[in-house]
């Protein structure tokens, strides 16, 4: 409901206020008075066509403002959200209109386009007598009619969220495909770095093992000399630590059983001497498995080089652990399509399904709902017959447009063919 117009600058108008009461409200005046000038001006203020022309002479600019009464407007408030403007019960239209040419619109204070403030003037308010605005004679406006007589807008509602449904399926589907195609472009460097990673085969922590062998064969002569003099120092000479410590073990047993106070003494020399020989046992056998293999250390060295260069290249230069995860990214990026592609097909057909069912439903219901209006209005005219009901499917399950038609028609008489769409 239209609850304030004001008008400043406007044709002949310099500053106006009207309010409007509940129910009727009539303007009266003689010819000339201005009453077409309050109308203009609400059309404008609604979205219609201006110019400077319309400013009065000596203005700058003329202003024209309406506040409407928008509470349980759905519609409105939907619109408005889906652009991002805020909605209030008391909504704030403005309009401004420049000696420049140019003009400005505004939503409860906030900046809009033009486009958004004529949709929700049609939504607010209908203008009788000039027809531009007479939403009963616009075809484009007799589908929703159809639909809130029928109160189907919970069916409406289900059916537009299967298309958003579809529709991003659609988003992710596209964005998928931009990617396939990314990566068929990127397809023979991609192999050709899975290649080079798997010719070399690296394995987690093998690095560290590999240079441990390194070093040992490098310097393979100095540790079987070492081991060598170690062994014969620990037990191999006449006068080694062996048998040095047999020999103190003996005499602190023979010393213990005459002073007990040795007895302690005497074992710790046979622990020593226990440990002297574990150590001769491991530099032995370590000794014996000693090898000169230049070949081996050759290998090693390659294997090296191999890996450092991996290193360099996809692992930021210092890391063998990035380059394992970078061939498992590679592996990732090859083997997506397959996976993606075959649930996004699932998600789209369970989609189109549901909503084809939606749209089925959908056409049922607005074809009892115009029997039904039909039957209401067409008794009350007597010799009119009324209301022409077409469907029209587009071809894509995706449109943005209704997927049916509906045209409301009448006839004076029942030779008379109905009027085409």
């Amino acid at each position: 409901m239209l609850k304030t117009l004001y008008i400043k600058n406007f044709a002949l108008i310099d500053e106006l206020t009207i309010e409007f009461g509940s129910g009727l409200n009539i303007i009266t005046g003689e010819t000339g008075a201005g009453k077409s000038i309050l109308i203009g001006a609400l059309g404008v203020v609604l979205g219609e066509r201006a110019n400077q022309e319309l400013i009065r002479a000596g203005a700058d600019k003329a202003i024209i403002e309406a506040v409407i009464d928008a509470t349980n407007n759905e519609r409105v408030k939907n619109l408005l959200t889906e652009h991002q403007h805020e909605f209030r019960d008391e909504m704030i239209l403005r309009r401004e209109l420049s000696i420049k040419g140019q003009s400005r619109c505004f939503i409860n204070d906030s900046p809009a386009t033009l486009a958004l403030l004529k949709a929700v003037g049609e939504l607010s308010i209908d203008l009788h007598g000039q027809h531009e605005h007479q939403s009963l004679l616009r075809v484009d406006t007799h589908l929703r009619l159809l639909d809130e007589y029928g109160g189907l807008g919970g069916l409406l509602e289900e059916y537009h969220a299967q298309l958003e449904t579809l529709r991003q399926s659609k988003k992710k589907l596209e964005s998928l495909r931009q990617q396939e195609k990314t990566l068929l472009e990127k397809k023979a460097l991609l192999e050709f770095q899975i290649r080079e990673i798997d010719a070399v085969s690296p394995e987690e922590n093998e690095e560290e093992a590999l240079i441990t062998e390194q070093n040992v064969l490098e310097n393979s002569e100095k540790l079987f000399s070492e081991t060598s003099l170690i062994h014969e120092i620990l037990y191999g000479a006449d006068d080694s630590v062996h048998n040095r410590l047999v020999q103190v073990r003996n005499l602190l047993q023979d010393l213990a059983r005459i002073d007990k106070s040795f007895s302690e003494p005497a074992a710790d020399a046979y622990s020593a001497q226990v440990l002297v020989d574990e150590i001769t046992k491991f530099v032995q056998s370590y000794n014996s498995r000693l090898e000169f293999n230049a070949e081996r250390l050759e290998e090693v060295r390659e294997r090296l080089v191999a890996l450092q260069m991996l290193k360099r290249k996809y692992g930021e230069g210092n890391s063998l652990q990035k380059v394992l995860s970078y061939r498992k990214k590679l592996a990732k990026s090859s083997a997506w399509r397959p996976t993606f592609m075959k649930k996004l097909a699932r998600l789209k057909k369970a989609s189109g399904k549901h909503r084809v069912h939606c749209q089925r439903l959908l056409y049922a219901c607005r074809r009892n709902a115009e029997r039904s209006l039909s039957d209401s209005v067409v008794p009350s005219w007597k010799n009119w017959q009324s209301w022409a009901f077409q469907t029209q499917n587009l071809k894509s399950l995706s449109s943005t447009k209704s997927i049916h038609r509906a045209t409301f028609s009448t006839r004076a008489s029942t030779t008379q063919p109905f009027p085409t769409a």
